[in-house]
């Protein structure tokens, strides 16, 4: 039996041929191929397919539409070294396709459009336009040479793939209280969603006047990058918890010491939590991720 990758490699990619925009390669990588088309089809044909959907100008005519690995092994490839990602814990080579790299290719506009990596659990990381140009992330092909299915996983079971997302290096570029800026690299992508950034932010704002400072804008801030990735707000936002945005609300308003408690170790609260505990957040972090959601509503956006 062929591995999923050579599969992915011989399948037949029915129809829809995208023009690829040429693109440097920034510091510290190397161009390893120049595709000028990415073809398209509308039946998942190997696992290894990856699957694209979107509401921004451009991405509906995806929506619902595979890239098989092999084509995406034909754009245009970056490479660099890895000695900060928490996925390997030893440095490893990466190549692959830089998101910026591939939206140019699908001509789906960089402003305003947040990319959803959705994973096989049904957790999501979020790629701002700000953050892809901030950390340049990598949709990743090759691991040491070998495609990411191959490659098992560093303290979890199965492999990488389908896909993972890296970076080249990441620098984190502000603190909220005592909330760092997180790096998204999920591994177990097999989807990309390319999103209306106002709205998706729309569907999870408090509702209210508050100071740029006040605690309710800092919860949101952290929420938006950490909490958004495993609870979702109505269709935006990762599957993986099973509880949403609108639950969490109604949690942080009526037990708010319950939710404070939670969230910095959710194991000493229940046994049954798989949730990663904070135990770095201090209480003024814990109170402004609580008064955050105790704006949260299932009111007009906020589902």
């Amino acid at each position: 039996m062929k591995p999923l990758w050579v599969a992915g490699l011989l399948a037949v990619a029915s129809a829809l041929a995208i023009g690829l925009s040429k693109r440097e390669i920034g510091p510290g990588q190397e161009q390893a191929g120049n595709a000028q088309q990415l073809p398209l089809h509308a039946k998942r044909m190997s696992a290894t397919d990856l699957e694209f959907s979107g509401d921004v100008p451009g991405s509906q005519a995806y929506d619902g539409m595979y890239a098989s690995y092999g084509e995406l092994l034909g754009l245009r490839q970056a490479t660099f070294t890895v000695t900060d990602d928490p996925n390997f814990p030893v440095k490893a080579e990466l190549g692959g396709v830089t998101l910026d790299e591939l939206m140019q290719t699908l001509h789906i506009p960089d402003k305003k459009t947040l990319v959803a990596a959705v994973c096989d659990d049904g957790y999501e990381a979020h790629y701002s336009a700000d953050y892809r140009a901030a950390h340049d992330p990598l949709l990743v092909l090759t691991i040491n040479g070998k495609a990411p299915t191959l490659v098992k996983r560093s303290g979890e079971e199965g492999a990488y793939g389908p896909y993972l997302i890296s970076h080249p290096r990441f620098i984190a570029r502000y603190r909220i209280l005592s909330h760092t800026e997180e790096t998204q690299i999920p591994n177990g992508v097999i989807e990309l969603r390319f999103l209306n950034e106002d709205e998706v932010l729309d569907a999870i704002h408090p509702r209210g006047n508050f100071a740029a400072d006040a605690p309710q804008i800092q919860g949101y801030e952290i929420a938006k990058e950490n909490c958004l990735r495993c609870h979702n707000a109505g269709a935006y936002g990762g599957l993986k918890a099973g509880i949403t945005w609108s639950v969490l609300g109604k949690i942080a308003r009526r037990r708010p010491k319950y939710f404070r408690a939670y969230i910095k170790d959710p194991q000493a609260e229940s046994d049954y939590a798989e949730m990663p505990g904070f135990p770095e957040y201090d209480d003024a972090t814990l109170a402004a991720l609580t008064e955050y959601f105790q704006t949260v509503n299932t009111g007009s956006g906020q589902k």
